[in-house]
């Protein structure tokens, strides 16, 4: 999916960034936190922590335009969200249960699986010139229902590149958030040490 096809020769490697840069849009779109990601050649892993607080925390403006970024009823020419208008916005609004909807849909785990999930399929669909499943299936979802258990699943998901030999220390494991963790310090201390 994301890696080299052995039959074919081809590289896919360059969806994994288009992985990694739906999961930053959609942090910023839905009531959930990424905790942790790594994205392999065949399969991604993201531990995630659902916020209902922070939806019933939304104003229904908020709501509704978060909803349009999502689902726009017009795109740019280069495919993202044309800015909506009030009455886009104000028709989301208007009604009551359909918000209730969406904010239970903004932090759901299904729903953000589908919104990674479906760009992608199309968007290599599109690039193989094929129809037709991209994805084995359906996620798989596991609770983490204490500390302990996320943060070994952290280790997991952020290991996962070096046990499967991708690569040998966690600053050459592409893809994963170890990696933009330690890129992240990394820029904050040359910054720090050029004031």
């Amino acid at each position: 999916l994301c890696g080299k096809d052995l039959q074919t020769g081809r590289d896919f490697s360059h969806r994994k960034n288009w992985i990694r840069d739906r999961l930053e849009e959609l942090a910023g779109i839905f009531a959930i936190e990424i905790l942790s990601y790594s994205v392999m050649d065949n399969h991604v892993h993201v531990v995630v922590k659902t916020r209902p607080d922070l939806v019933r925390s939304w104003s229904d403006g908020q709501t509704a335009l978060r909803w349009w970024n999502l689902f726009p009823q017009r795109r740019h020419q280069d495919g993202t969200p044309a800015v909506p208008t009030e009455q886009e916005l104000h028709a989301i609004q208007i009604d009551r249960s359909r918000l209730i909807q969406l904010r239970k849909r903004l932090s759901c785990v299904s729903w953000f699986m589908r919104c990674l999930a479906e760009p992608i399929a199309r968007r290599a669909n599109r690039e193989e010139e094929t129809t037709g499943r991209f994805w084995d299936g359906r996620f798989f979802a596991q609770p983490l229902l204490d500390e302990a258990a996320i943060a070994a699943c952290i280790v997991y998901v952020e290991l996962n590149a070096l046990r499967a030999r991708m690569a040998h220390t966690l600053e050459e494991s592409e893809f994963n958030s170890a990696r933009d963790r330690i890129d992240d310090r990394k820029a904050a201390s040359a910054i720090r040490g050029s004031q």
